[in-house]
């Protein structure tokens, strides 16, 4: 797998080429309910990493081949995983990468009481990464209840005409800037 990223990116940093591994495996345990691998993913302080990999590219700062690795063994299912994670993620920097993992829970959770710098083999259960990731996605009316639900927790109800248009942004029918123009040339207006 680290050959098809580095085929399609280039050269990447190391810690970058380590989560885009990282979200290459958690989006396909979602997608397919499979591991795209079987290699543990570690917990360490700069974020996720499997071993296997960073062993074999160790002390080099900048990966730019994988000469183990052929990006055309991949199934076909797996080559649209890796091309859909690079085109949510490889645009971002190994340090956003890396800031991305630190909030979230998988590796927060793998963590657990371990400082900020302190080593760490303990593993990101892949069960927890299908659980986390695969709550980021949901139909356009579940999305929409969530954000009402939100709302309403925080003192904020949504009018049935805002929930329309959360609905419209949710499906890709306006993109959430127009919507808030939208909303405020509406309450210039009035």
């Amino acid at each position: 797998m680290a050959a098809t990223i580095l085929t399609r990116t280039g050269p990447v940093t190391s810690m970058k080429l380590q989560k885009l591994i990282y979200y290459s495996q958690a989006w396909h345990l979602v997608r397919t309910n499979e591991p795209l691998f079987e290699d543990r993913i570690e917990a360490w302080p700069q974020g996720p990493v499997v071993p296997s990999v960073f062993r074999k590219h160790s002390k080099k700062y900048t990966v730019t081949s994988w000469p183990s690795g052929d990006a055309k063994l991949l199934t076909e299912p797996e080559r649209e995983t890796v091309s859909w994670v690079l085109d949510k993620y490889s645009h971002l920097s190994a340090e956003s990468l890396s800031r991305l993992t630190h909030i979230e829970p998988p590796w927060r959770i793998a963590r657990g009481l371990s400082g900020p710098n302190e080593k760490s083999s303990e593993e990101i259960i892949k069960e927890r990464l299908k659980y986390f990731y695969g709550r980021q996605i949901a139909d356009v009316d579940s999305a929409v209840a969530h954000a009402a639900a939100s709302a309403a927790m925080e003192g904020v109800e949504f009018a049935d005409d805002w929930q329309d248009v959360l609905r419209s942004v949710a499906s890709s029918e306006v993109s959430a800037a127009e919507a808030i123009q939208r909303e405020i040339d509406r309450v210039r207006r009035s």
